[in-house]
């Protein structure tokens, strides 16, 4: 991959995330940096950007039955591929940088006090 193409996939993801509302004033810089300066570097941490969503797992006590309630156990779950890569990453010693939307619903709430706290 060339990197004017690389460029242009930057410029249309800076484009994309600035152009979106936002109750928080969010402050977003570009830093771009040659493999030469990456080199110079001790320690990188990796910045992922991806989906991070709310599973739901609902596992039913007794056999169920069409057409009617079914007694069970409902448990909630963070997932989602960059949210389970970041994780992953994270276990085995690094730190990395996640970037995520989040709707304004309750899994978008159950997953920000989560994943901030």
């Amino acid at each position: 991959m060339d990197s004017s193409s690389v460029q242009e996939r930057l410029n249309a993801v800076f484009r994309y995330l600035l152009q979106q509302p936002c109750k928080a004033k969010l402050v977003l810089h570009k830093v771009l940096l040659t493999s030469r300066q990456l080199q110079k570097q001790e320690a990188v941490e990796p910045v992922i950007i991806g989906g991070m969503v709310l599973d739901i797992h609902a596992t039913p006590s007794i056999p169920a039955n069409p057409k009617t309630t079914t007694p069970g156990k409902v448990n909630y779950v963070l997932g989602g591929v960059a949210r389970n890569v970041a994780e992953c990453m994270s276990k085995l010693g690094a730190k990395p940088y996640m970037i995520s939307a989040l709707g304004l619903d309750m899994a978008g709430d159950f997953a920000f006090y989560f994943v901030v706290s």
